[in-house]
């Protein structure tokens, strides 16, 4: 068994590999651009290239005889969605669309996918179930809706994994989250750099003000690949329609003000933050249903203040 993993070596990407490389081989697809070759075990198989290049897609298969391919690689960034236009489109929807291309060429039928919370828009006081209609906010939920669709039009078994918003770190090197987009990175550089915390937007319809998120610990989002793969691979085949999606979330709602508290407990210092506007493309709320995920065996398995105090522990190293 061989899967690729494009954006290996990103934050996500390199705790995917590490829990997926104990059961078989796996080789790293990564233009390094964000990621970084230190997060990856010394065993793994590192490619140098990109999803948007056909020809690198072309070599790593002539190269690799695969049995799937986990995508991760992608532009996720919100607010450089909605500033960026025509190349985030390129990353996020061409990227899929030669890889699949190029999984055709090769024979190789088998494509987990990381799609995003970002299709569902505001999902308000109710939770996010995969049968509700998407209605993204920002042109990054297009995007990883686009995504979707193209695996659903596929010659290809598939399953897209909606992720909702990842925080913690394994114990590996480098396993913190540094994305200058992510919160708790900037919490935690208010506390070690004297710098203020902006907080974007307090006047949300929510109990405190602050936007609601679904905060998932990376080792829960890294397990779910890990669980999609033994799907993927079972006989007879599944998913029976092809192509399927599932939340990878804690199925609880957190406030922005609520996760920068928690952050300054485990850390055991108050988290010094201002009151800013809020960001371009942003939901009030957005929490998963995770009621499919627990029947397919990718539930949530650890808490909210585990996953930041890992987080925490990770950033210190």
């Amino acid at each position: 068994m061989t899967w690729i993993v494009t954006g290996g070596a990103g934050y996500i990407g390199a705790h995917v590999v590490r829990l997926l490389s104990g059961r078989g081989d796996v080789v790293v697809l990564d233009d390094f651009s964000t990621g970084r070759p230190e997060r990856l075990p010394g065993t793994v198989t590192v490619v140098q290239g990109s999803v948007t290049d056909p020809d690198d897609l072309g070599r790593l298969f002539a190269r690799v005889r695969a049995t799937g391919v986990i995508h991760l690689a992608a532009s996720k960034a919100v607010p450089e969605s909605t500033a960026a236009g025509d190349p985030f489109w390129l990353s996020n929807v061409g990227g899929v669309r030669m890889l699949v291309e190029a999984m055709a060429g090769a024979g190789v039928g088998q494509l987990l996918f990381a799609s995003s919370a970002a299709v569902y828009g505001d999902t308000g006081r109710d939770r996010a179930g995969e049968r509700r209609r998407p209605r993204p906010v920002n042109p990054y939920g297009v995007t990883k809706l686009e995504g979707e669709r193209i695996l659903g039009a596929a010659r290809l078994r598939s399953l897209a994994l909606r992720q909702f918003n990842v925080i913690g770190a394994g114990p590996h090197p480098s396993a913190a989250d540094t994305g200058p987009a992510s919160l708790l990175p900037a919490v935690f550089r208010a506390l070690t750099e004297g710098t203020k915390l902006v907080v974007r937007g307090d006047d949300y319809p929510t109990p405190d003000g602050s936007a609601i998120r679904d905060y998932v610990h990376v080792r829960d989002v890294a397990h779910a690949y890990l669980r999609g793969v033994e799907l993927l691979s079972r006989r007879p085949s599944w998913p029976a329609r092809r192509h399927a999606v599932v939340n990878v979330g804690s199925g609880r709602g957190t406030s922005v003000l609520d996760l920068v508290g928690l952050a300054g407990r485990v850390a055991g210092a108050e988290v010094p933050f201002r009151v800013g506007e809020r960001r371009p493309g942003d939901a009030a709320e957005s929490v998963a249903d995770v009621g499919r995920a627990r029947r397919m065996g990718l539930g949530p398995r650890h808490s909210l203040e585990e996953a930041v105090s890992s987080a925490w522990k990770s950033w210190r190293r």
